[in-house]
């Protein structure tokens, strides 16, 4: 019978991650701290379930009103009894979303890559731009998905934010960069989905991506997950568009614009501009201008008619979320057929 996955057998193969100190403790003091880190470590690998999120740590990031749930498509299927225990299950987990994704411990620090401040080797924003460019390259030949790489690009801002420095293989700045980038996304897949440690390993990775050794790979993994907190589980603006259109229905125009809003919010993902945004900030601008560019030839009523669900479904209005729009918009790969403004937003009152 096969006791640990693929995942956990690989990182408990070597030594305990850097932060772990096995020394005798002094009275029962010090041999908590070690249990505590060692609940941590088995959480983030799997072995163990992981803790509720912890109470929120409220940082300066634009927060959003508190939402009505939008109407359940399907609630004439269920009695007033049924429809009001959907309402309060989505309102836990709204809340609970929202809490994480205030908690600085589960976030990247917004002004990392300001030229004062270190960031593991990276200088210039063109630089992240370019390891993010890399990881979607590193996502999309080992099949994984657009969740697994928000949360990877979440998890190497994170790491960086932090001032960690990945010391593993070659000297140079890129080549510890991109073994961050893998291991960030190797880490990330495993978190979404179990079974891609059964698809690729370690060794592949080395292979591939031009590693000295698969030895380096984990070694990164687990100096990442060490600096990260063994915390894997915040939310991203891929998780917050899924959060927000859950009621759009399944017909083809529900699944057009979560189809066009996820591929706006992976824009996001190279522009540091928007580290400043929560990621629920970023997933509703990114629905806001799916709307829009699913229908270009719209007029002023039209968009402050959008503006208003998008308050009603998100809590945030669309000024609340401008940069994060005006970013997306410029990332755009051709010209959507509209233009945007603050004017275009400004309330009429």
């Amino acid at each position: 019978m096969e006791i640990l996955d693929p995942f956990a057998h690989e990182l408990l193969a070597g030594p305990p991650p850097p932060t772990f100190d096995f020394s005798p403790g002094v009275g029962d003091a010090g041999m908590s701290m070690d249990i505590a880190q060692l609940d941590d470590y088995l959480r983030a690998i799997g072995v163990l379930p992981p803790l509720p999120p912890a109470a929120a740590h409220v940082d300066a990031h634009v927060q959003p009103q508190a939402a009505p749930l939008p109407a359940h498509s399907a609630a004439s299927s269920h009695d007033d009894g049924s429809a009001a225990a959907l309402d309060a299950y989505d309102s836990d987990i709204d809340a609970s979303l929202r809490a994480t994704e205030t908690d600085a411990r589960e976030r990247p620090s917004p002004g990392y890559l300001d030229p004062a401040r270190g960031s593991g080797g990276l200088g210039p924003a063109a630089a992240r731009a370019a390891l993010v460019a890399w990881m979607s390259s590193f996502a999309l030949y080992f099949g994984v998905g657009p969740a697994a790489l928000h949360r990877a690009v979440s998890y190497a801002d994170r790491f960086l934010s932090a001032g960690a420095v990945i010391t593993i293989g070659a000297a140079d700045v890129e080549y510890r960069l991109r073994l961050l980038g893998a291991a960030a996304v190797y880490a990330a897949a495993k978190h979404e989905d179990s079974g891609t440690a059964r698809r690729v390993n370690a060794r592949d990775i080395a292979a591939r991506c031009g590693f000295a050794a698969w030895q380096e790979v984990v070694a990164a993994e687990r100096a990442l997950l060490a600096a990260l907190g063994y915390r894997l589980g915040g939310p991203t603006a891929h998780t917050f568009v899924e959060h927000f259109t859950r009621h759009a229905g399944m017909g083809e125009g529900g699944l057009e614009l979560r189809r066009a809003a996820h591929a706006i919010a992976g824009s996001s993902l190279i522009d540091h501009r928007c580290l400043r945004l929560l990621p629920s900030a970023v997933a509703a601008a990114a629905i806001l201008l799916a709307r829009m560019s699913l229908e270009p030839a719209h007029d002023r009523e039209q968009v402050r008619r959008w503006g208003r669900e998008l308050e009603e479904l998100t809590g945030y209005k669309p000024m609340d979320v401008y940069e994060g729009l005006h970013c997306m918009y410029e990332m755009m790969p051709e010209y959507p057929g509209f233009v945007i403004s603050p004017l275009l937003f400004a309330d009429p009152s």
